[in-house]
């Protein structure tokens, strides 16, 4: 083992025949506020008709590059851009920092930047730029979560709250997936067959087998197939639990949930200790961030928050998610949203583009006309 020094619709509840209690009341709480608070976001981008890179900040227009951009990368906090000669730079609390000069892959979440130059890996954290190596191999990521393992004698590390730790040596290429790693919780395997989660700074012991399972993880949960007892079992903020006697056909996990398909191929969702049944014969299911949006009976309803909310909408088309916002193409081209449990007109005018982050959606009108929706206000912009 490691050594770690360092939101109204119908629905129905169904307790688990084997409850474990909750410890910890208050932290628990405190874990909630701090996982709402992060998923704030005020912030997002967009270029003018001129290529103009403009960042909008609670309210205000702010240009912050003046020539056409290679990409766009938006965060909670934080704008990020490839620029003309292709260098990385980041606009975070009024300053730039330059990430890297040339790059090779960019990913973003809502609290990191990571980029990747050659075998250099960096990250970009709360306003500070870390090189975690210069020997990169594989490396996967959550919002607040990198893994990764050095070349340089093979170790397996992990980067979390401004600090790299180290996992394991091993011995070859660890398969680091992208599936087995969430905001605060990640898979560790070792040789011998043994399964461990990570969990804010802990390793908690999950089931030793030769055979393997196919993880999901979340925020603070993760979900899997239990090889050796034959169950659907979950990982809930430092608890292991099995949800199901069987095991379960497919899963996926979202910030604080777990989704799956039953034995008898009964649509759920886990949550704290509580199970919700979505229904049956369900089409076109999305799970991400604090949703699970579905099509039932060609209605499109929407899991938020532990109810089921039906989308009056006609036609709901090319769904964005994040932050417990879905926006999409309504019947008219322009754009609606299911905002925490309340669906929302933005337009009817016909938009050519949106785009949804946090708590805001960009509308371009036109080339050089667009609108920005925030906090249900609209805020108009002409170049």
């Amino acid at each position: 083992m490691p050594d770690e020094k360092n939101p109204s619709g119908i629905f129905f509840v169904l307790n688990l025949a084997q409850r474990i209690p909750m410890k910890n009341i208050i932290l628990f709480i405190s874990l909630i506020g701090l996982s709402f608070v992060s998923k704030a976001q005020d912030i997002n981008a967009f270029s003018d008709a001129n290529n103009r890179l403009y960042q909008f900040v609670k309210g205000s227009f702010q240009q912050i590059y003046y020539q056409q951009t290679r990409g766009v990368y938006v965060g909670n906090k934080f704008v990020a851009y490839v620029d003309s000669k292709g260098d990385v730079y980041v606009h975070h609390n009024g300053e730039k920092t330059q990430m890297a000069q040339t790059f090779t892959e960019i990913h973003n979440t809502d609290n990191l930047l990571l980029v990747k130059t050659a075998s250099v890996l960096r990250v970009f954290d709360q306003g500070v730029r870390h090189v975690l190596t210069a020997n990169a191999m594989g490396f996967a990521w959550g919002d607040s979560l990198v893994v990764y393992q050095d070349a340089i004698g093979g170790y397996l590390k992990y980067y979390y709250q401004d600090q790299v730790h180290d996992v394991a040596m091993v011995v070859g290429n660890y398969p680091v997936k992208k599936h087995e790693v969430g905001a605060n919780v990640f898979i560790y395997h070792d040789n011998a067959g043994n399964n461990q989660i990570f969990w804010r700074g802990k390793f908690y012991d999950l089931f030793s087998s030769n055979e393997q399972a196919i993880f999901r993880c979340g925020q603070d949960v993760a979900a899997f197939n239990d090889p050796q007892n034959q169950t659907f079992t979950v990982f809930d903020n430092g608890y292991v639990i099995d949800a199901e006697p069987q095991k379960a056909l497919n899963y996926s996990c979202g910030n604080n949930f777990i989704y799956y398909k039953d034995a008898s191929e009964a649509h759920k969702v886990y949550k704290e200790e509580k199970v919700y049944e979505l229904g049956f014969d369900l089409q076109n299911i999305i799970v991400r961030d604090s949703v699970v949006m579905f099509q039932d009976v060609g209605i499109t309803k929407i899991w938020y928050d532990e109810e089921i909310y039906q989308i009056f909408s006609t036609q709901v088309k090319s769904p964005q998610i994040d932050g417990g916002i879905v926006a999409y193409t309504n019947q008219w081209g322009g754009v609606s949203a299911f905002v925490r449990g309340k669906e929302v007109e933005i337009t009817r005018a016909k938009v050519e583009d949106f785009q949804l982050a946090g708590n805001t959606i960009v509308l371009k009108l036109s080339r050089s006309a667009y609108q920005i929706w925030w906090n249900g206000k609209i805020y108009d912009f002409q170049s």
